[in-house]
């Protein structure tokens, strides 16, 4: 059983995937236990995306090497999967994407680079704000194109970086700006349109890509897991909910 935890960073490409890769399990995105429970259920690979930073208890590291260690081959890109898999590549987590390398080359430091808000489920997991890995480069690729002027990069970029994740919006950006004419704001509104960077999404495709594969190379490993009390917490309250399955 393959396993791929993703929600915003595919969106409304979500349905294609599932209906091109019906050997994927595919879920929300993770939280806490979430990976511990998709071994626990006889996941063989799993594929990391999306998973929650704030709202859930995030990903355990844990997890990965719990994973790692029974031999269950695991990827990250993205968005979580980015960050957890720049912490756990050394232990043979694979890491996917432009995003990843930007993490684990240091060009990219805050976890709040990936970050947004979105609608649930039933939504789709509509994107609500724009995340920085994918607001930054769209503003580069406009000032490239000659769409914007040096000066107003710098005022984009300025307002872009100081607006909660959460409230970064390409619109709101733009206001914030308060450019003097309103036929230059929808024009710069026109041409992120146009030129509109999803470095995200790119990732996420790049994991579905290597989860869609049928041979996965072992991990090298040098290293024990260690169940340490929290651990066994963690194992003994996701355990009481798993349903055993069989796996063909």
């Amino acid at each position: 059983m393959k396993v791929m935890f993703v929600g915003p960073s595919l969106g409304i490409d979500l349905a294609a995937a599932r209906a091109m890769s019906p050997r994927i399990d595919f879920r929300p995105p993770a939280a806490c236990g979430d990976i511990l429970k998709a071994v626990e259920d006889g996941a063989t690979a799993i594929g990391l995306v999306d998973g929650y930073f704030g709202d859930l208890p995030s990903v355990w590291h844990k997890e990965i090497l719990y994973a790692l260690e029974r031999d269950v081959a695991v990827a990250g890109g993205a968005s979580m999967g980015a960050l957890r898999a720049a912490e756990c590549a050394p232990f043979g987590m694979v890491g996917l994407g432009a995003i990843f390398e930007d993490y684990e080359a240091g060009r990219l430091i805050d976890d709040e680079a990936v970050a947004l808000v979105h609608a649930p489920q039933e939504l789709g997991w509509l994107p609500l704000s724009v995340p920085w890995v994918d607001f930054e480069p769209t503003i580069e690729a406009l000032h490239a194109h000659g769409e914007i002027s040096p000066g107003e990069r710098k005022k984009l970029l300025l307002a872009g970086r100081f607006l909660h994740f959460s409230e970064r919006t390409y619109a709101k950006v733009v206001d914030e700006c308060h450019f003097a004419r309103k036929p230059r704001r929808d024009h710069i509104l026109a041409a992120i349109r146009k030129f509109r960077v999803e470095r995200k999404r790119n990732d996420a495709r790049l994991v579905l890509e290597w989860l869609r594969r049928d041979e996965f190379l072992p991990v090298n490993r040098d290293w024990r897991f260690a169940a340490t009390s929290h651990w066994e917490l963690l194992h003994a309250e996701v355990t009481r909910s798993v349903t055993p399955v069989t796996v063909e």
